[in-house]
């Protein structure tokens, strides 16, 4: 947890706390790994004087400014460390390139990941590497210039979601071209949890073989209209040492990125969390041929999501 306070100390002071104000979805780049989907419930605390009502500062005016503060900067948007030497940016008149370099620590060769994006789609973030604790940093920072003095301190927390032991999760990113709003950008992510019941029976099993093997647990799901260049089979992932080169216009501008064709999935349809269930339930049903009716739940990050049954 990170915060920031004030030198000056009020005697009267209070401690308000607020759990789960709202929940960020995102993308982060990772060296090793590459572009990573991630979600988080968001908490905050403040401390400051108590005003003549004994509040410290109102509830709806508080989780206000978290949502607002959110969308205006890491919601939906992909978070590159630009103090790393892995990462090189270009401006251009269109918006900004970005060049990646990916080493994973396995015995796998090095790759160069490439994103082409309107102003936004980035967040940039003074760090060499970001984790939830710099982002919870940055977080209590812009948020901090914007309470009154009368504020000592601010304190936010990520947490992950929480789940049983055997619950399958996959990290994923994607982009909507035909969303009017943040959704659209190529590079927004989640972390998801998948469940799979065959008649009346959880699968455990396919859960854990669809985020692991089929998905490879950390992926980009596009779809061939997003294709420009590399050759990619539905439902299917890229083969390692191909490249995938993906396009799309929306609202906001056009987006491209070329990254390895192994971290690429393809759906049939949009990326849509609806068309994603529907893709693995027609997965399953092929690979699998079973007699009763298959029920696939897929998360979209945290409390949300698509069913999909045949």
């Amino acid at each position: 947890m990170e915060s920031y306070s004030t030198s000056h100390v009020i005697e009267k002071n209070g401690t308000l706390f607020i759990r789960d104000v709202t929940k960020l979805d995102c993308a982060v780049f990772d060296r090793s790994l590459g572009i990573v989907g991630h979600s988080w419930h968001l908490d905050v605390t403040i401390n400051g004087a108590l005003d003549e009502n004994n509040f410290v500062y109102d509830f709806s005016e508080l989780k206000s400014m978290v949502r607002t503060v959110m969308k205006g900067s890491v919601d939906h948007a992909l978070l590159i460390p630009v103090m790393s030497q892995f990462v090189h940016f270009t401006d251009t008149p269109e918006g900004e390139n970005w060049r990646l370099a990916v080493k994973s620590r396995a015995a796998l060769p090095a790759s160069e990941w490439r994103y082409t994006c309107p102003k936004g789609a980035v967040y940039p973030i003074r760090s060499v590497a970001i984790s939830a604790a710099v982002i919870e940093q940055e977080l209590a920072r812009l948020l901090r210039h914007r309470l009154p003095s009368s504020i000592l301190k601010i304190s936010v927390k990520l947490r992950t979601e929480a789940a049983e032991p055997t619950a399958a999760f996959f990290r994923y990113t994607h982009g909507l071209a035909g969303h009017a709003g943040l959704c659209q950008r190529l590079f927004h992510g989640h972390r998801s949890r998948i469940e799979v019941v065959f008649g009346e029976e959880r699968r455990p099993d396919l859960e854990h073989y669809v985020a692991r093997e089929v998905l490879g647990g950390i992926v980009h799901i596009a779809t061939p209209s997003q294709i420009k260049s590399g050759n990619i089979e539905i439902g299917m992932r890229g083969k390692p040492g191909d490249t995938v080169q993906l396009t799309y216009s929306g609202t906001l501008g056009k987006y491209e990125a070329i990254i390895p064709a192994e971290k690429v999935f393809v759906v049939e349809e949009e990326t849509s969390i609806e068309s994603i269930a529907q893709q693995f339930v027609r997965m399953l049903a092929a690979s699998e041929q079973p007699h009763e009716t298959i029920r696939v739940q897929v998360f979209e990050g945290i409390d949300k999501g698509a069913i999909a049954e045949r």
